[in-house]
Formats: C-alpha cells, sequence, structure tokens
C-alpha cells in the first residue's frame, strides 16, 4: 500500500519511468521466454525474441537518457535509429525468405499455441499501456511510444502467426507479407526518430518575431496574430497564436483538439467497436497530417518574413 501510494505521489513523468522500467524487465522476460521456447520449437520465434530485445535496449536508452537529463541526446537518438532500423530490415529480410525458399509449416500443438498467445498478448498490454502515458513529455518519451507502439504490433503479429500456423493451411503468405509490413514500418519509425527533433514542433513551440516592414501588415488584427499552419478537423489543426508587444510578436504554435478529444462518448464507443475497421483509416490520415505538418516552425517563418517580419532567437 505504501508503495502504491509513493508511486501515486510522483510526477507524471516519474511515473513514466517507473512504469517503463517495469513494462522494460517484462518485456525482456517474456522476450527470453520466447527465445527459450524457439529454440525448441521454431527458430522463426528466435527471431521475434530477438527484435523484442532490441527493442528493450532501445528503450532502456530512453530511460537513461532520461535519467542523465537528457545529456549526449544527439548521440543516443541516433543509436535508437540505428538498432531499430538494423533490427527492422533484418526482420523483414528474414521473413522475404518464405516467399522465395519453401518453408515447412511445424505442427504446433494448441498448448504451444495458446502459451505463445498468451505471452504475445501480456506483452501487448504493456506496450498498450505505455501508448498513452508519454504523450508530450519530449524526445525520449516520444520514442518510448513509438518502441511501444512496436512491441504492440510484433505482439499482434506473434499471435496471429502462431494462431494461423495451428488452424490454417497455406499461411506462410499471409504471415510473410505481415511480418514485412510491419518491420517496415517501424523501419520507417526509426527514421521519424531521427528526424523528429529537426522537423517537429515540439521543442520550438515559442516563436519571436520582430516587425519590420510596415507595408506589409495583412496577418496582423489589431494586437493579435493568428495564423493556421496546417488545418485538420480530423486531428487538431496547428495554430500560431501571437500578441503584439509594440514591434514584436511573440506566441506559440498550438494544436487544437482533435476530433476524438471533441467527440461525445457515445460515439467513442461506437469508433471503438469498429476499431478493427478505423484504426488502419485513421493510421493512413495521421500519416497523411504528419507529412503535411512537419517542419511546422519553418513554414511559420516563412510566411512571417513574406508579412514583413523578421524571426528572433531566444534562448
Amino acid at each position: 500500500m505504501n508503495i502504491f501510494l509513493r508511486y501515486k505521489n510522483l510526477s507524471a513523468e516519474k511515473r513514466i519511468i517507473v512504469t517503463t522500467i517495469i513494462s522494460l524487465s517484462a518485456s525482456s522476460a517474456l522476450a527470453l521466454g520466447k527465445l527459450v521456447i524457439g529454440l525448441f520449437t521454431d527458430y522463426t520465434l528466435c527471431f521475434v525474441a530477438v527484435y523484442s530485445l532490441a527493442f528493450a535496449v532501445c528503450k532502456l536508452e530512453c530511460v537513461i537518457g532520461i535519467k542523465s537529463k537528457k545529456q549526449n541526446f544527439k548521440r543516443r537518438n541516433i543509436a535508437i535509429f540505428l538498432l531499430l532500423l538494423i533490427s527492422s530490415v533484418i526482420y523483414a529480410g528474414f521473413n522475404c525468405r518464405v516467399l522465395f525458399i519453401e518453408r515447412e509449416i511445424k505442427e504446433y500443438s494448441l498448448g504451444y499455441a495458446v502459451l505463445v498467445a498468451f505471452i504475445s498478448f501480456f506483452e501487448f498490454g504493456l506496450a498498450l499501456a505505455g501508448l498513452f502515458q508519454s504523450k508530450n513529455k519530449g524526445y525520449f518519451y516520444r520514442n518510448i511510444k513509438i518502441i511501444n507502439f512496436g512491441i504492440a504490433l510484433t505482439a499482434i503479429l506473434t499471435t496471429q502467426i502462431t494462431l494461423l500456423d495451428f488452424t490454417a493451411t497455406n499461411s506462410e503468405d499471409i504471415n510473410a507479407f505481415s511480418s514485412i509490413a510491419v518491420g517496415g514500418f517501424i523501419a520507417l519509425c526509426s527514421v521519424y526518430i531521427l528526424i523528429a527533433p529537426a522537423v517537429c514542433v515540439y521543442g520550438r513551440e515559442r516563436n519571436v518575431f520582430l516587425f519590420k516592414n510596415p507595408d506589409s501588415c495583412g496577418i496582423i488584427q489589431g494586437e493579435l496574430i493568428e495564423i493556421v499552419l496546417c488545418k485538420s478537423t480530423v486531428y487538431g489543426s496547428y495554430v500560431y497564436r501571437a500578441k503584439m508587444n509594440g514591434k514584436v510578436a511573440d506566441g506559440y504554435i498550438e494544436r487544437a483538439p482533435s476530433l476524438w478529444k471533441r467527440m461525445h462518448v457515445v460515439f467513442k464507443v461506437i469508433c471503438c467497436i469498429l476499431s478493427e475497421i478505423l484504426v488502419f483509416v485513421w493510421l493512413f490520415g495521421r500519416l497523411v497530417f504528419f507529412f503535411r505538418s512537419i517542419n511546422t516552425p519553418k513554414r511559420l517563418e516563412n510566411i512571417m518574413k513574406t508579412n514583413g517580419f523578421e524571426k528572433l532567437d531566444i534562448e
């Protein structure tokens, strides 16, 4: 009880660290369990286990980075990028062999299928819990969120492979294409981890400009400036709101509430029921929105420059 109260009294950031360490330990133990099972049954599961251990190492790098007050951020970020990219490419490449080399499907027992599915489902639950805790806390926290998402995808994939191999015939191609897609997607996520500090709004929300050209004042409305930088009703628009203090515009890039946050609880329940259909549509739209909103601060700077403003450096 005392431990629970101490945990409850921690700040949000410290709670994330504690839960991440716990999930990291549990994920490592589960990965080792899958490795042991794979050694005696199917070496494909060994690759999944090694992939899970790569996720654990990446998550450990994030925890160390947070605990060290973000020292050597660039080095750790590159290390996470390389480990995720290389492991994802190897994982996807390993599964490509099924498309070109005939593989004999092992006949799994019901107990084996249930055991692997239970381990993967538990791992999925840990990853899912981490997805909702690390929002808007910093780049290392965001990296943890991306890693948790990757763990969740591989956990679902492992369950699919085991169940299909147990229940279906000729499931090699389905499992291979799914594994290649997951590996490729996580490889793209690793690239995002690398470029995020240069193209994302986080850390560059505040923007200050000096008004130098009186002939260009179309965006000034009294003492307020409001510029929609990337409009989206579903995911929330990026808007720059600033106040004029003499000739200086000082403001922040803010993100409007998304449709999910504005939605009534009844419609949220309906969306959850239809999640298997809507999740892929949402993910595709979110990807499109990401590319639309990429490097938003630079876009703001260009708009302000066109309207007679010059960006001021702030500490």
